[in-house]
């Protein structure tokens, strides 16, 4: 919804929203929202996130 209301308000040509939490219990709260393609002449960083693997 945030993603949604920002990119109503400001309406950019490609929008990135990335939000990651390890809360207690082991549950991973995974957030990702993105409109529009990704400009040619623009570099996106890895978000360095590990991949998720599981209770150990």
């Amino acid at each position: 919804m945030i993603g949604k209301r920002i990119a109503a308000e400001i309406k950019p040509k490609f929008l990135r929203i990335g939000g990651y939490w390890y809360p207690r219990g082991g549950i991973p709260i995974d957030l990702f929202r993105q409109t529009g393609r990704l400009p040619k002449d623009v570099w996106v960083p890895d978000q360095g996130v590990a991949p998720y693997r599981g209770r150990g």
